[in-house]
């Protein structure tokens, strides 16, 4: 069947101009170990490169006499990666920084054993473009695994000090909306803990 080209249709079926990647929201919950709740509102503004987060199924392969028939295997969650602007009090870095040294010392090798102390969670939303939440992403269970070296540079002019970090976590949930005055309706699907 051909297509022919129209463009009132294109517009149509791209309801409200369609989705900007550069209207988003971060949200970094700290575990209460490291006492940074003022953190989570500054994460909404230095955050400014992320994702949304991508999950993955993978494939268990049955033979029988030469054939292979693929069936579902286990969900795994790819790490939540983003980039941090530094502001002068290297705020989010430290409060990154601090949170990693309380899962493992970077001393004694020593760091809290309960999950229940260390792990924290992070929202991620996209937004239309007046601001509003479209679908946000509960990442639940976070830590920060890998945060990146701040690049110092005598001929960076003109930019801001920047690094990445990446997060695993435990399983995501998603919502039309804001998850933080959402209501249970508003979730699309929950994975299991």
């Amino acid at each position: 069947m051909a297509t022919t080209f129209n463009i009132n249709e294109f517009r149509t079926a791209l309801k409200n101009g369609g989705v900007r990647p550069n209207q988003f929201a971060v949200q970094i919950s700290f575990p209460t170990i490291v006492n940074a709740a003022d953190l989570l509102r500054t994460s909404s503004f230095l955050v400014n490169i992320a994702e949304l987060p991508g999950v993955s199924i993978g494939t268990v392969p049955i033979y029988y006499r030469g054939r292979e028939l693929k069936l579902p295997g286990d969900k795994s969650f790819a790490p939540f990666t983003c980039t941090i602007l530094n502001d002068t009090g290297f705020s989010l870095r430290a409060g990154i920084e601090k949170w990693m040294n309380y899962i493992e010392s970077n001393i004694t090798k020593n760091g809290y054993t309960d999950p229940g102390a260390y792990l924290g969670a992070i929202t991620v939303t996209q937004l239309d473009r007046s601001g509003n939440a479209l679908r946000s992403y509960f990442m639940a269970g976070a830590y920060p695994n890998d945060i990146g070296a701040v690049g110092l540079d005598f001929s960076a002019n003109d930019q801001l000090s920047s690094f990445q970090v990446a997060f695993q976590y435990q399983y995501f949930e998603v919502f039309t909306g804001d998850p933080f005055v959402s209501t249970p309706e508003t979730r699309i699907f929950s994975l299991p803990a």
